[in-house]
C-alpha cells in the first residue's frame, strides 16, 4: 500500500478526490486499522485511490459510507441511502464468505456430524445459536486453526435463545461468551446467566481483543 502523506492517517479535506475501488477485505480477524480516522480493531477495510495522486489506502466502513467517494468503473449516481446499502451488502457477502470458508476447513478436519448440523444452520441463518456456537467454537478450539471465535454471530436476543444458552455447560458458555458485546454480557448477568466463572469475578471481563482472544481457550496460530 502506497502512502499519501498526511491524508494516510487522517480523513483528508478533499474526500471528494477519492474513489472506492471495490476491493473490500476481511481480515478474518479484529486487527485493521483505518487510514483516515485511526480507529483500530476493525474487522473489515475498504481500498480507496486518490484520483489524481498514485496511491491508495485502506479505511474503516464508517468513513466510506460517509465520504463523498466514487465507485471505480462505475458512474451510477447513488444516494447516501443507496451508497450505504451498497456497502453494507458488500461487507455481509464477504463476512458470511469468510465464516463458510472456517466451516469448510473445519469440516475437512472432523467427522463430527454435529458440525454438519451447525455448517447447515449457518447456511440457513447466518447466524448460529448458542449450542452450535459451543459446538462450533469448542471444535474451533481443538482443531488449532487461526480465527477469531467473534467472527461469528450468535443470536441470543428472543427468549428461545437465552434459555438454550442458560442450558449449556460451563465449558460450552465459556466457549460462546467472548463472541458477545460487553452490552450482551452485561444483561447476561444481569439475568444470572454468565458462567460461573464469570460471574464470580469482581469486574466484568472486556471481549478478548487481539491476541488476547486466544486466551479465551483458542489455540491460536500453529507453531
Amino acid at each position: 500500500m502506497h502512502h499519501i502523506g498526511n491524508q494516510q492517517r487522517h480523513r483528508p479535506s478533499d474526500a471528494e478526490q477519492w474513489v472506492f475501488t471495490g476491493d473490500v477485505h476481511d481480515h478474518s480477524r479484529f486487527d485493521g486499522d483505518c487510514a483516515w480516522c485511526d480507529k483500530q480493531d476493525q474487522r473489515l477495510s475498504f481500498e480507496v485511490r486518490h484520483a489524481k495522486v498514485d496511491g491508495s489506502c485502506h479505511i474503516c466502513q464508517t468513513c466510506i459510507e460517509r465520504a463523498p467517494l466514487r465507485m471505480e468503473q462505475d458512474s451510477r449516481a447513488l444516494s447516501v441511502q443507496q451508497w450505504r446499502d451498497h456497502l453494507s451488502g458488500l461487507a455481509v457477502r464477504l463476512t458470511h464468505r469468510t465464516c463458510r470458508e472456517v466451516l469448510r476447513n473445519l469440516l475437512a478436519r472432523t467427522d463430527d456430524p454435529a458440525l454438519q448440523e451447525v455448517a447447515v444452520y449457518f447456511d440457513r441463518n447466518v447466524q448460529l445459536s448458542p449450542g452450535r456456537a459451543a459446538a462450533l467454537l469448542l471444535a474451533l478450539s481443538r482443531s488449532r486453526l487461526e480465527v477469531d471465535p467473534r467472527i461469528f454471530d450468535v443470536q441470543i436476543r428472543s427468549a428461545a435463545h437465552k434459555a438454550e444458552f442458560a442450558h449449556l455447560s460451563e465449558q460450552e458458555k465459556l466457549a460462546v461468551w467472548p463472541v458477545f458485546s460487553v452490552t450482551i454480557q452485561k444483561r447476561l448477568m444481569s439475568l444470572g446467566l454468565a458462567p460461573t466463572a464469570i460471574r464470580s469475578r469482581p469486574h466484568l471481563p472486556e471481549i478478548p481483543r487481539k491476541p488476547a482472544w486466544e486466551r479465551a481457550g483458542f489455540a491460536g496460530p500453529q507453531a
